[in-house]
């Protein structure tokens, strides 16, 4: 049995427990927005992440559960915002104390704020994932779904959700070994959303 590393899983605990951070009103018609456009097959299976069910009969509108959960997330953002301006994005894995290089939080500032150079930046993500070995479409995946999730200090519960899975479905596609020497970009992305979820979770009591 391969048993993986907890504290790499912003995991099963938080994926199975992200209803409690946001809810879905079914509507009669609604637009998809860009979610479709980000979340590829993986995220679009779900039955929340991107509004519309899998066979696009039944659409649903995310939000915060709460009003302090929604500001709580919001004011994360900011501060995650001005870790990343600064360089200093905090490091979340136990065992891998080195700082997570410059250039690497450039680029995922760049992504998470929705910067001008937005491609360049998720197409740089991406490479540093699949370098390290992970599956094409799965970095592709999460690299993308990455896109405006802290832009302008706000956070889309939608997004969120998208990201979240598209973060546990790379998880849970990996290998021990794997994770036990994750890339720069994946520790990057697990101090990020560490942090916002960390904030959603201490307004849900």
């Amino acid at each position: 049995m391969n048993i993986k590393p907890l504290l790499f899983h912003v995991g099963l605990g938080f994926a199975l427990a992200i209803a409690g951070v946001v809810a879905g009103t079914a509507q009669a018609q609604a637009q998809r927005g860009n979610f479709s456009d980000i979340t590829g097959n993986i995220i679009t299976t779900s039955d929340i992440a991107g509004g519309f069910s899998p066979s696009g009969e039944r659409l649903v509108n995310l939000s915060f559960r709460t009003n302090e959960i929604r500001d709580a997330v919001n004011t994360a953002a900011t501060s995650v915002n001005q870790q990343l301006a600064s360089r200093l994005l905090p490091i979340v894995a136990n065992g891998l104390p080195t700082a997570i290089p410059e250039s690497v939080q450039q680029n995922v500032e760049c992504a998470f704020t929705s910067n001008i150079n937005v491609g360049d930046c998720t197409a740089e993500i991406e490479r540093g994932l699949v370098n390290a070995g992970v599956n094409l479409a799965i970095a592709q995946n999460l690299a993308t779904s990455l896109q405006g999730l802290t832009a302008k200090d706000r956070v889309e519960p939608g997004r969120l959700v998208a990201v979240v899975r598209a973060y546990n479905a790379l998880i849970n596609s990996s290998s021990a070994e794997f994770l036990s020497n994750p890339p720069e970009e994946l520790r990057a992305i697990q101090s990020v959303l560490s942090i916002l979820l960390k904030a959603a979770y201490a307004n849900t009591q």
